[in-house]
């Protein structure tokens, strides 16, 4: 049997996705006009062609991320928690240095800089006080935290009362609180339901286990039509597979239902998430652990 690659996968699915989301963009486009989402041709007043395309909605600099106790947060391109930290007291101004950056290294990125559409704030580039550069957002200088194994993860969060995820808008001079609470487990008789949003996932559960079978109940509570992918966190358009199938929920019309049933192989973080238009970096990703 032969194995194909992420890359191998996307393409194969690519034309059954782009017929099924043209469909969509049609359907939505009266929707898309007045809420400000996406392109829309001036001529007929439907989206373009490369509707849900990278070339039509290019990777921003920084994503928005949500999860079920921080609430939304800003991420890098691969989906790693960006921080800020208190002791910086000036806007553009680093003064996380020596053991402290070994710890928590500076956030740089290359080309233009810039958010999604529709995310509040500006991005800028500052000089550390070693000469490198680093990425603030708002005044604030965003970081990695060492310990963040991967996409999804948010260990810094609270660390010394001075390391907080950024939330979308955030100002400098805002001073942010650690999240309280847990995610919500899973339901008992293996029922999980799920709201979309434009913008938002909301699962009714955050937290899995490996070898049980949930049925997500999805119901698209927003104006524009979504979909639901549950993939590795971070990902981008890669649903799970398993005996054939893949996991995903595709064109879900703005107030319908649809469901989906999945049973998770192993353990690790992972992401709900929509990647019609543009809507994954503006937001629609929302972490699920799985033990």
């Amino acid at each position: 049997m032969t194995m194909l690659t992420p890359v191998d996968r996307l393409a194969a699915r690519a034309p059954r996705r782009a017929l099924l989301r043209a469909a969509a963009a049609v359907a939505v486009a009266p929707a898309v006009a007045r809420l400000g989402l996406g392109r829309v041709a001036a001529d007929d007043a439907t989206p373009e062609s490369s509707y849900g395309t990278a070339s039509e909605y290019p990777a921003p600099s920084v994503f928005v991320r949500n999860d079920p106790v921080a609430g939304p947060y800003l991420a890098d391109p691969q989906g790693r928690t960006l921080y800020r930290f208190l002791n910086d007291t000036a806007p553009g101004e680093s003064t996380c240095t020596g053991d402290c950056l070994a710890n928590w290294p500076a956030f740089a990125a290359e080309g233009d800089l810039t958010l999604a559409d529709g995310v509040a704030g500006a991005l800028a580039p500052i000089q550390r006080p070693d000469g490198a550069a680093q990425i603030a957002y708002n005044g604030i200088p965003l970081y990695h935290f060492a310990a963040d194994p991967g996409p999804g993860d948010l260990n810094g969060e609270g660390i010394g009362g001075v390391w907080f995820v950024v939330a979308p808008g955030s100002a400098f001079d805002a001073k942010p609180t650690a999240a309280a609470g847990t995610p919500v487990a899973a339901a008992k008789d293996g029922k999980v339901g799920v709201t979309l949003t434009d913008g938002l996932i909301t699962p009714g559960a955050a937290s899995f286990a490996v070898g049980t079978a949930y049925t997500f109940a999805v119901v698209n509570k927003g104006a524009l039509a979504h979909e639901l992918i549950i993939e590795k966190a971070g990902a981008v358009d890669e649903p799970l597979e398993a005996g054939g199938k893949e996991a995903e929920l595709e064109g879900v019309a703005p107030g319908k239902e649809a469901s989906l049933t999945w049973t998770f192989a192993e353990p690790g973080n992972y992401q709900l998430a929509c990647h019609m238009m543009d809507h994954y970096q503006r937001g629609m990703a929302t972490n699920i652990r799985v033990a």
